[in-house]
């Protein structure tokens, strides 16, 4: 296990040390004294303007020399990580990483993954970033041991009176939109992209990378539709916990199915919860994940004062929507093998190379034709008929056709169960009708649209 740490430690380093393009970093100093030694010998400007201008580059040569050794220590972070973690365990790694053995070894690792890493051709994401992912998200030991060290240093609150909220139903009823509304009303707290790929050790890594913050330009996501994001936009990323923890309890070849949690499991939730609100004691928790829909029982029994919100769409709209995005993704992810990964280490099947639907009966979904509406359809219908059949009292459907139409209405409903600002002009919802001309059965159309007149009935805000 020593060893193992160590060679993790060793890659990790080098992926950390590119993903803070040390090396910009370090031809930057080398161009700063090299302005200085040019001041210093050039004939050609007076001692009067040599006094002027080096002491600027002094203190440009030291807050450089400042930050270079802050991310040298973030790049040695991985290391610090398991000695702590190895403290508490056998101190095994302590005394191998300590040694000339170990020291040698952990060099040539080092040495030989950066001359791969410098091989390698860059996409969308460089390639330290991608194998830092492949690191820490592909691999549940790692996860789990971040999530240890995490729980040690920062000793989260578990308590489960606090009012939080999840967002949970099938992708493509405007769960992101009405999460990201929620998450600006600035009562809530959520993963956002600036923890990836550390979810699991969200204030550690916001420590780490604290050294080296980098920020982005609002960008469309990978959905294409319309929806822009940066590094703080908050996202579906809770899932990483339930993969790494008890992935093999509802994650199958073919499909996901229904899980429960035990108690270990859902004391180990209510900390995960407590660590992302380490910074934000004040707020609520507010979640956004699609797969929730395979455990509410176990959300509600970990958060009994927990609000449950379950989206809803016109059920050809979101059948439509999910077939649109399913060849999307096929196409990324033919082009691009690291964006299939990285939506599997999130455990997103909902469409794509490695879709996977939910499976609420046993029947393999996978067998049929995906690149057909009436598969989706389908999907709508086993959906929220078993969601009819087992939504827990915290929970309440909505319907965004109901919430693009009365938004003023389906807020004040909102602002009775959880903690929300006043409702303001500024929040708006606005449908996407797409024309739809593919063929669908005539038998399928009149179940689910059964379920969609019964599921309005039940939505929060209709009166």
């Amino acid at each position: 296990m020593a060893w193992f740490l160590l060679s993790l430690s060793s890659i990790g380093f080098v992926c950390i040390f590119i993903w803070a393009r040390m090396s910009d970093h370090i031809q930057s100093l080398k161009n700063i004294v090299a302005k200085i030694f040019n001041v210093i010998r050039s004939p050609g400007i007076s001692d009067h303007w040599k006094e002027k201008v080096l002491p600027c580059y002094s203190l440009q040569l030291f807050l450089k020399s400042i930050l270079i050794f802050g991310l040298l220590s973030l790049s040695f972070s991985p290391f610090i990580v398991f000695s702590v973690y190895s403290l508490f365990t056998d101190g095994r790694f302590i005394e191998l990483v300590s040694s000339v053995k170990g020291i040698a070894v952990s060099s040539m690792i080092a040495a030989l993954f950066g001359f791969i890493v410098s091989r390698a051709p860059r996409g969308d994401y460089g390639s330290g970033s991608k194998l830092l992912h492949h690191m820490v998200l592909g691999n549940n030991f790692v996860g789990e041991t971040l999530f240890d060290v995490e729980r040690l240093l920062f000793s989260p609150d578990i308590t489960s009176e606090k009012p939080h909220l999840f967002v949970a139903g099938l992708a493509r009823a405007g769960t992101t939109v009405l999460m990201r509304t929620l998450y600006e009303n600035g009562k809530f707290t959520s993963l956002t992209y600036r923890d990836m790929p550390f979810i699991l050790a969200p204030n550690l890594w916001r420590k780490i990378a604290g050294f080296s913050r980098q920020d982005t330009e609002m960008k469309e996501r990978a959905h294409g539709d319309g929806l822009k994001i940066d590094y703080d936009s908050p996202e579906a990323l809770e899932e990483v916990f339930w993969r790494t923890f008890c992935g093999s309890d509802y994650i199958k070849k073919n499909g996901l199915i229904p899980m429960t949690a035990d108690n270990e499991i859902l004391d180990k939730f209510k900390a995960f919860v407590g660590l992302i609100l380490n910074n934000t004691p004040d707020n609520c928790y507010l979640s956004k994940n699609n797969n929730n829909i395979l455990r509410l029982d176990s959300i509600a029994r970990a958060f009994p004062n927990a609000l449950i919100i379950v989206p809803f769409r016109d059920p050809l709209q979101q059948a439509f929507s999910l077939l649109n995005q399913h060849k999307k993704f096929l196409k990324k992810h033919s082009d691009d093998a690291f964006a299939k990964k990285y939506m599997t280490w999130l455990a997103h099947h909902e469409f794509g190379a490695d879709h996977r639907p939910f499976l609420f009966d046993g029947t393999n979904e996978d067998e049929k034709n995906t690149q057909d509406l009436s598969y989706w359809l389908t999907i709508w219908i086993n959906t929220y008929s078993y969601l009819m059949n087992n939504l827990p009292p915290q929970a309440v459907f909505l319907s965004y056709e109901n919430l693009c139409d009365k938004t003023e209405l389906v807020w004040e409903k909102l602002s009775k169960q959880i903690n929300l600002s006043p409702y303001t002009d500024k929040i708006s919802f606005t449908k996407a009708l797409h024309p739809i001309n593919e063929p669908v059965p005539g038998h399928l159309l009149q179940k689910s649209n059964d379920i969609y007149k019964r599921l309005i009935v039940k939505s929060i805000g209709v009166i």
